[in-house]
């Protein structure tokens, strides 16, 4: 939705109606929002303030029904090395003190918002953007949030797209309200089946959830609660789901399974995603996938 090139561009909107139907189950809903494709392509990074309008109006309208808000800055695409869909060509001497500046103004823009307003400062670092790097510029970027916002809640996840192998190698600036972001997405070659845009192609008919699978999600959730109980920083599923692809009673056992693991370990957690290829929610049908409905809410 708002993660697309353009609100609309992947055939959704954020529609009023889905603001209800989310509220009305979830006590947490995470947006994530592609900042860059709106912020001039120079240092200072200015925000189209037509579009900062149009998250105004979806994160007020989401705190107002009382849920928690992940307002995440999802797709910096040349940060991060990746291709380029309808965003503006930067020099790459600024890529990073772009980051910096459009949370410069977003938590300005919302510093007197509801405290259940969560800012999630960069979705899934990868590629250019190694351990060393990406420490550093979390650093720099939560510098620039306390500036105005000293004491909104942040979310900053490890590279490798959030993965919870990568947590030993994440330095967290020390912050009493920073939490630690994680996406689960084991076994991959069942969650990413079919998936085009991965560069590979996994073949479609991997089934979930056998001993060994189960095992590769457990492992990742042990890791990360480790890392958490070391450190002293709670931790967020931000993403865990499973493509459209992939068979749909495995897909119920998945989500179930994750679910459960998660709440045993006393982590919170937000599904990947409402109504697009990996959604619970079916657009063409105005109505949940009941299986999956289930396995995340009974």
């Amino acid at each position: 939705m708002l993660e697309a090139p353009q609100e609309g561009d992947w055939g959704l909107r954020v529609d009023p109606e889905y603001i209800r139907i989310t509220t009305s189950v979830f006590s947490n809903v995470r947006v994530p929002v592609r900042w860059s494709n709106h912020a001039a392509p120079t240092a200072d990074a200015t925000l189209d303030e037509t579009f900062a309008r149009r998250v105004d109006e979806v994160i007020d309208a989401l705190l107002a029904r009382g849920v928690y808000v992940v307002l995440d800055l999802h797709h910096y695409s040349q940060l991060v090395g990746a291709p380029l869909l309808r965003e503006q060509q930067v020099d790459p001497s600024v890529l990073e003190i772009r980051l910096v500046n459009m949370w410069r103004q977003i938590a300005q823009r919302y510093q007197n918002r509801s405290p259940k307003l969560i800012f999630e400062l960069l979705n899934e670092p990868y590629g250019r953007l190694d351990a060393p790097a990406w420490n550093a510029l979390a650093a720099r970027t939560l510098a620039a949030v306390r500036q105005s916002d000293p004491d909104r809640t942040v979310l900053i996840g490890p590279v490798g797209w959030n993965s919870t192998v990568a947590l030993k190698g994440l330095s967290v600036p020390p912050d009493r309200h920073v939490i630690v972001s994680i996406h689960v997405y084991e076994p991959f070659e069942f969650t990413h089946q079919g998936v085009p845009y991965l560069g590979r192609n996994l073949p479609v008919g991997t089934v979930c959830c056998n001993g060994r699978q189960k095992g590769e999600i457990v492992k990742s959730l042990d890791t990360a609660r480790a890392w958490s109980v070391r450190t002293g920083y709670p931790l967020y599923i931000s993403e865990f789901g499973s493509h459209e692809k992939a068979d749909l009673d495995s897909r119920v056992e998945f989500t179930r399974f994750v679910r459960d693991e998660a709440e045993k370990r006393g982590i919170p957690w937000a599904y990947w995603e409402f109504a697009s290829n990996f959604g619970a929610w079916s657009p063409e049908a105005g109505a949940w996938i009941e299986p999956l409905r289930q396995a995340l809410l009974d």
